[in-house]
């Protein structure tokens, strides 16, 4: 029975999400800044180098880049939907109920994933509406093909956003605060960029690419060697070191989340009551009765 009440949760997420303000924070800034990276060159995200606006070199690393800045994005989204409950004091509703944590944790989860993947969808959807633009010199942009921009949502956008978004969801969980959520996020994205600058040498491109939860080291080694022709033309092979960072990454995924859900308690835990002694209650026997007073 539990498990026929994943759909509706995860629906319930999805809309609820739908009506947060994060989420279209989130849209409108992607979008304006993928937008901004296309039609205006005073911005720039990435170094694409002597690339088409909307080449699939360019739509990849743009969105490999825009998915590190979205870990914030999903901590708010996706790591708050554990804790929304007992912050609101619905929680006790919900316990009361034949919901397991199951269908509970999946399907907040899954809605909240799902929304959080719509924000990562502006990005390329800003490269494809800026690539439109009248203003922009026409050798600068190439042919619009939607296959360069599923590989990119696919490839890197979904597989990136599972991973930081059973991260944080798991660690949401266990310490019950947003606050210590947010600092993991921090602490990631400072680890992140300490590990990219001690594993720049050549030697440690295979530990690099396996060991970058973005798979944007994984992405860079791929295309390493690639003329210009090939990034304005080519999409880099779903294998090597690319396929193997992604399905590792992602194995991780499942495995944190999977962990999450096995220690996650659902039933409410009663309260211990104690039974104390004021100073201004009479004394009496060990069953709290006063004793009798004196004739």
């Amino acid at each position: 029975m539990s498990a026929r009440l994943f759909a509706p949760v995860a629906r319930f997420e999805w809309g609820y999400q739908l009506r947060s303000p994060v989420f279209w924070v989130g849209v409108v800034l992607f979008f304006l800044l993928a937008f901004g990276a296309t039609t205006v060159d005073q911005i720039q995200i990435g170094s694409k180098g002597n690339v088409h606006l909307n080449a699939p070199y360019a739509i990849l690393q743009t969105l490999g880049i825009m998915n590190v800045f979205a870990v914030f994005v999903v901590v708010a989204m996706v790591a708050g939907t554990v804790l929304r409950d007992d912050e609101t004091g619905f929680a006790p509703i919900l316990r009361s109920t034949r919901l397991g944590k199951g269908a509970y944790l999946g399907g907040r989860f899954a809605g909240a994933l799902a929304a959080a993947l719509l924000v990562i969808c502006a990005v390329p959807l800003g490269i494809a509406i800026g690539s439109l633009m009248p203003w922009l010199d026409a050798e600068k942009v190439g042919p619009f093909v939607a296959g360069h921009y599923l590989f990119a949502i696919v490839v890197v956008g979904l597989p990136t956003l599972l991973i930081t978004g059973a991260a944080f969801f798991a660690l949401a969980t266990a310490t019950r605060s947003m606050m210590w959520t947010y600092v993991g996020a921090v602490a990631l994205l400072t680890l992140y960029f300490v590990s990219r600058g001690l594993l720049r040498d050549v030697e440690r491109d295979a530990l690099a690419a396996l060991s970058d939860p973005f798979g944007l080291s994984a992405l860079s080694l791929a295309t390493k060697y690639w003329t210009a022709a090939d990034r304005n033309t080519r999409l880099p092979e779903l294998g090597g070191l690319l396929l193997a960072n992604r399905a590792l990454w992602m194995s991780v995924a499942a495995l944190v989340f999977g962990l999450t859900v096995w220690r996650f308690r659902f039933e409410e835990r009663a309260a211990k009551v104690t039974p104390k002694v004021g100073k201004d209650r009479p004394a009496g026997d060990s069953t709290g009765a006063p004793a009798a007073g004196r004739l």
